[in-house]
């Protein structure tokens, strides 16, 4: 495909996603109440221990712009199948019809593994608010920015979330013989080192343990990918070897029935 159909399939591809996700977020703006109370549960489980902590709407339309920053944060996790097939469908276009069943996988998958990232953010916000709210002084007032609040949780959820697909994408190029398992394999230091100076800049937990867990997490999924991939490329070697053997052994026909004819 020329490099101008490229341009012009990844905008039509885009187009797809910004349509999804518009619709997902008119499902958010209806969901936004119950997803504005869950949000905002770890500042009120912070009053119930005596602490006194609330949001400030800094402008008149703060609350307007927030409720659109969550219904469009809601509208991205919702459509994650759809997103997640558009961009596989861009990526793998030339897939043949029993090869289709990779794009069910692969959309599974990935809204699987959002999901899993998206939930793990999801759980360390709590914590992370209790535990870096309690280096205020007792007698102090936290009144936080609405804005500043919701944009933390949300960047959280997101960055953990999409953390979780770097295994599949590292999938998705070995089935496309882009990139082998032993290359994954001989990268597992810097894989180690990327997991944790990663975790150590996203997870807002000051405790070690908890960023280890999610480094341990990810890493797991890099090596599950890794294997997945060295079944891929030995059943790819194997075809290969084949093919070239029936080539060879096709143009040694030939040239015996050119022997033959002289």
């Amino acid at each position: 495909m020329p490099l101008v159909d490229h341009l012009k399939e990844a905008r039509r591809r885009l187009i797809y996603i910004l349509l999804g996700i518009t619709v997902g977020a008119v499902a958010g703006w209806f969901l936004y109440p119950y997803i504005f109370d869950y949000m905002s549960q770890p500042l009120r489980d912070l009053r119930a221990r005596g602490v006194s902590a609330d949001l400030n709407f800094e402008t008149v339309s703060a609350a307007f712009d927030l409720k659109l920053k969550i219904s469009l944060f809601a509208g991205f996790v919702l459509t994650t199948p759809w997103w997640v097939y558009q961009i596989w469908a861009y990526i793998a276009p030339a897939l043949k019809k029993r090869e289709k069943i990779y794009a069910v996988i692969f959309t599974i998958s990935g809204a699987i593994l959002f999901a899993a990232g998206a939930g793990f953010g999801i759980w360390i916000m709590p914590h992370a608010v209790s535990i870096l709210t309690s280096f205020a002084p007792n007698s102090a007032v936290m009144l936080m920015r609405s804005s500043m609040y919701f944009s933390f949780y949300m960047r959280l959820v997101i960055v953990f979330g999409i953390s979780f697909l770097v295994p599949l994408a590292m999938v998705g190029l070995n089935q496309m013989n882009v990139l082998r398992a032993s290359s994954m394999l001989k990268a597992w230091r810097w894989a180690v080192v990327s997991a944790f100076v990663f975790t150590a800049l996203a997870n807002p937990l000051p405790d070690p343990w908890n960023m280890t867990f999610q480094a341990l997490a990810m890493l797991a999924l890099y090596f599950v990918a890794v294997g997945i991939s060295y079944i891929h490329d030995h059943r790819h070697d194997k075809k290969m070897a084949k093919e070239e053997a029936e080539l060879d052994a096709a143009l040694a026909r030939l040239e015996a029935k050119e022997d033959n004819a002289e």
